[in-house]
């Protein structure tokens, strides 16, 4: 065994053809107690998954993940000595999710705390007990939240009981009057609630991706010649114009301007010249008594 191999994948290849019923259950006598912790995590999750154990619950992920490469992608749980975590908890946690981010608390007249990417505002809130619980008061103070910023684009609700932080994102659409189906059950389209750092996370995934960076040919790019593009329009413009049934003066005068979009894309020229100024009723009457 090279110092790569870890002993808890041996047991868990080893209980899964036990399982099978091909070799008889594995001891982890030869682990230390933390390779056991963790063995003992991933067995007690199989024989639930299997059925052995209906009794048992589902494993932490913390704890599934531990050891693993992927165990930097869930937090440590937060614990607050002497009580329930504070906003100032809650600030820490989000500015740990990204970087990009900003996390200030927001000492109103609703505290929060409140994330910031580009356009994105997300404003979380705590509440009491172990899970998020939309009640009904809490659905005003959400209700009241979003009232004040229009711009908030979420509002998290966090249970300050559960270890993880619990966390119920919800949107402004999310929170007014339900649907109610035939069953007498209301409607209601939210995300499970999830630790708060994957809650945020996810919503952060969702609405402010962040892109692998790219840079344009300059090779390819050739300078704008807005005099050319002025004429191109002007002369698109022009011909449709005098395309149509007018009639009177009205016709006569796009009639006379055919041909005239150089008038056009000069005047532009000399608009968009540094410190140039020019009287444009000066300038339309000239181009008019040109084309006359």
């Amino acid at each position: 065994m090279n110092e790569d191999d870890d002993p808890v994948d041996a047991v868990i290849l080893a209980f899964l053809d036990y399982l099978e019923g091909l070799a008889p259950e594995p001891t982890l006598d030869h682990l230390d107690p933390d390779e056991r912790t963790r063995a003992e995590a991933y067995l007690d999750g199989l024989a639930v998954a299997r059925g052995l154990n209906s009794a048992g619950s589902r494993p932490a992920i913390e704890a599934l993940l531990a050891g693993t490469p992927m165990a930097a992608l869930v937090a440590p749980a937060i614990g607050v000595p002497g009580g329930d975590p504070d906003l100032a908890t809650v600030a820490t946690e989000l500015a740990g999710v990204d970087p990009r981010a900003r996390v200030t608390v927001e000492d109103s007249a609703e505290p929060n705390v409140l994330l910031r990417y580009l356009d994105l505002r997300a404003r979380f809130v705590l509440v009491p007990g172990p899970v998020p619980v939309v009640t009904e008061q809490v659905r005003g103070l959400v209700g009241r939240l979003f009232a004040d910023d229009p711009d908030t684009s979420r509002v998290g609700v966090v249970a300050a009981g559960s270890d993880d932080l619990a966390t119920q994102l919800l949107a402004a659409d999310e929170i007014g009057s339900t649907i109610t189906t035939p069953r007498g059950e209301p409607h209601l389209r939210w995300d499970r609630p999830l630790p708060l750092h994957l809650a945020a996370r996810r919503m952060l995934e969702q609405s402010a991706p962040e892109w692998p960076a790219f840079d344009f040919d300059s090779a390819r790019i050739e300078a704008l010649d807005v005099t050319s593009l002025a004429a191109e329009i002007a002369r698109r413009v022009i011909a449709r114009e005098a395309g149509r049934s007018y009639q009177g003066d009205k016709r006569r005068a796009y009639q006379a301007l055919v041909g005239q979009e150089d008038l056009f894309a000069s005047l532009v020229a000399r608009v968009t010249e540094p410190g140039r100024e020019l009287d444009l009723d000066d300038e339309t009457t000239r181009i008019a008594r040109v084309a006359a």
